[in-house]
């Protein structure tokens, strides 16, 4: 599976209309897993797409035959130019079925050579979280070229994220990876707007 990350800034004025517009072209999209419209807590404007393809091959042919259309389509809305991340699905751990409401992003680098150790390691410190009831599921996307990582967490609610935090079990799980990491993870927080799939 491989996932495209895509940051734009929009026009919060505008984003009651967004939503279904960003539903139904990714609804339109071929070979989709799964999408997630996201809206960062603390800042309005700022999106995040994280849009799941059954492979590589289906994630570039969208990405270049049909995202650009999406894009002029969406220039209304747009207040940045979208900012692309393509990425490997590296693991998945699945959780607890029910609405997504909120999801936690944190960006990490690693040295190249070290991405496909931190992503074994991944699962079995993501598993914690099977025991909390809001945990829905989790992505660790990354680019072995580059050595940049994003692990992403879904969850029911954002007091489920918290309490998360709060007990502990994510700084239990982000500890197997300090000595892998090249920089200090940057953590997110959003509000899952639109769910497809």
């Amino acid at each position: 599976m491989y996932a495209r990350l895509n940051y734009v800034g929009m026009k919060p004025e505008l984003m009651e209309e967004l939503k279904p517009f960003w539903r139904a072209r990714v609804e339109e999209f071929s070979r989709v897993e799964k999408g997630y419209f996201l809206l960062e807590e603390g800042n309005r404007a700022w999106t995040l797409s994280v849009v799941l393809f059954e492979s590589k091959s289906a994630m570039d042919a969208n990405t270049h035959n049909t995202l650009g259309g999406v894009a002029q389509q969406a220039a209304r809305f747009r207040t940045t130019e979208p900012d692309l991340h393509p990425r490997e699905v590296l693991a998945h751990v699945p959780g607890h079925a029910g609405k997504t409401g909120y999801a936690r992003v944190a960006e990490v680098e690693f040295n190249p050579k070290d991405v496909d150790e931190a992503s074994a390691i991944w699962p079995s410190s993501i598993d914690a979280y099977q025991a909390e009831a809001g945990f829905r599921h989790a992505y660790f996307c990354g680019d072995r070229g580059t050595g940049r990582v994003a692990s992403i967490s879904f969850w029911a609610s954002k007091a489920d994220a918290e309490a998360n935090e709060a007990s502990g079990a994510f700084v239990a799980a982000m500890a197997p990876h300090k000595a892998l990491m090249t920089a200090k993870p940057k953590i997110t927080h959003w509000d899952v707007v639109v769910v497809v799939g």
